[in-house]
């Protein structure tokens, strides 16, 4: 195995993967493949993450497929049907029970009356029908410092196992105003690891409205609209913004944070939640 074959190893950031226990049952396999480096090639053995088809149905019904990670269907079903805005609060799940790769969950809505369509959008994922109609302004009074959130992209490459392992996944945490973490979850979909972060810290029953999301995918309108309908009021990301995550931020007034990287940072709306 080469070690970090897909990371650069810059800054003082060094926990590699051959320093922790293997997890036998981690979702990674082991693929031959051959490296060219200038006139060399050399043959290798990389963990490549799994991707698998997650079916969700709601009420009897198949509501979506999802890429995901074949990890953590609880918290992905909870997560997904509130940041899509399915339903509005966790206490309108009645259960969730995982067979496979299907998640059959149970609520007090009328599922049949649900205006579904299917969609590829950026992040892989198929959805359902989404809109910004709806989605309500955030008036979160929480501030949190510029530290806490760049120690937070620094918790998310340390909590990264599966990232170091593969280089093929996104991470997703929420955290509290003063940097404790809630929850932590990865996924192949930067979407997913959005809807399993959220989700377990839904189920955990903390207040969102005083966290903030961290993540390491782009901040686009859907990412945006996810975290709102959950209630977190402050997003954060190490990579790009979207014009259409912008847009929305500044429409809702939410806090909007991207290309975290000690030691600069930079806001795109809600400048005064950050001190």
């Amino acid at each position: 195995m080469k070690e970090n074959w897909h990371m650069e190893k810059t800054g003082n950031w060094e926990s590699y993967w051959k320093d922790e226990a293997h997890d036998s049952s981690a979702p990674y396999i082991l693929t031959e493949c051959v490296e060219i480096s200038g006139e060399e090639r050399k043959e290798l053995e990389l963990d490549v993450v799994e991707e698998e088809s997650i079916k969700i149905m709601l009420d009897g019904r198949h509501l979506v497929t999802l890429l995901a990670l074949p990890r953590k269907l609880h918290e992905l079903a909870v997560g997904f049907l509130i940041c899509e805005g399915v339903l509005k609060r966790i206490e309108d799940i009645l259960s969730i029970q995982v067979q496979e790769d299907t998640v059959f969950c149970e609520s007090i809505i009328d599922a049949g009356e649900l205006e579904l369509w299917t969609e590829v959008r950026s992040s892989g994922c198929i959805g359902i029908k989404s809109s910004w109609e709806g989605i309500e302004s955030l008036s979160s009074g929480v501030r949190i410092e510029k530290e806490v959130l760049l120690n937070a992209i620094e918790q998310i490459k340390e909590r990264g196992k599966l990232w170091r392992r593969t280089g093929g996944t996104h991470s997703s945490l929420i955290c509290t105003k003063e940097g404790d973490i809630v929850s932590f979850c990865e996924d192949v979909s930067r979407a997913c690891s959005v809807d399993k972060a959220a989700g377990a810290a839904l189920l955990s029953g903390r207040d969102l409205s005083k966290c903030a999301l961290v993540t390491t995918g782009r901040l686009s309108g859907g990412m945006v609209a996810k975290a709102a309908r959950a209630g977190i009021p402050i997003v954060v990301s190490k990579a790009a913004p979207l014009s259409t995550g912008v847009l929305l931020s500044k429409r809702i007034g939410m806090t909007l944070v991207a290309f975290v990287r000690k030691p600069n940072l930079y806001i795109y709306s809600g400048e005064e939640r950050v001190v």
